[in-house]
């Protein structure tokens, strides 16, 4: 037996949710799709935090000008 929940807006847990005959095999389900979503989200807050520090240390290195004096 398969129900899939009612599409509300929610992420893709909820989204990707499978109702089975195994609680056993859902709540392993429940929780790989969870630590999946939550490695995403740490990766892409990293990737942002790291871009955002480079982006300043080159703000600050090039002094408004074009190139970094180094990078002449």
């Amino acid at each position: 037996m398969e129900n899939r929940l009612i599409d509300v807006g929610q992420n893709n847990i909820m989204n990707n949710f499978v109702k089975t005959d195994y609680i056993l095999k859902d709540m392993c389900g429940i929780i790989k799709s969870s630590q999946k979503a939550a490695y995403q989200a740490v990766n892409t807050t990293l990737v942002q935090r790291n871009w955002l520090l480079g982006y300043r240390i080159a703000s600050e290195k090039m002094q408004g000008e074009g190139r970094a004096k180094y990078g002449a």
